[in-house]
């Protein structure tokens, strides 16, 4: 038994343009995303820590709050294309209030995350003060 479909053309057009703005849908959803990890809570940020494969110490040893730049010093552009190499971006919250949480990482490192407005945009692991190297947020997975 052979089954046959006929779409019109008017009726093709409708269901490619229904796919079309489907994935546009799905497509903005999924940037939403990936705009900032939830940050609200020290649960949430914690949560995200261990996501990258981080031993971590759950309670934050420091708490500051900071304006990001509005003009980008060198140092920051530098600090900046560590964020973009980790999938983050501080372009965007320039200007902005937000909150840097240090938390204590095994081998007497420790990790900053920036949130701004609930969100975890950024941020960095860096050594003790004998080691000042800094690496973005990539984690053991990545």
């Amino acid at each position: 038994m052979k089954l046959y479909f006929v779409i019109s053309k008017k009726n093709l057009a409708v269901i490619l343009a229904a796919v079309i703005i489907g994935l546009i849908l799905i497509g903005q959803f999924f940037t939403a995303k990936q705009d900032g990890f939830v940050g609200s809570t020290n649960a949430k940020r914690v949560e995200f820590l261990k996501s990258l494969g981080l031993a971590v110490n759950e309670t934050p040893t420091e708490v500051k709050n900071i304006t990001i730049p509005e003009n980008f010093s060198e140092v920051y552009k530098n600090y900046n294309n560590l964020q973009i190499e980790s999938g983050f971006n501080l372009e965007k919250y320039k200007g902005k209030s937000a909150q840097v949480y240090t938390y204590s990482l095994e081998n007497e490192t420790v990790a900053h995350l920036i949130v701004c407005n609930d969100k975890i945009v950024g941020g960095d692991i860096s050594g003790n003060e004998f080691d000042e190297r800094i690496t973005g947020l990539k984690g053991k997975n990545k």
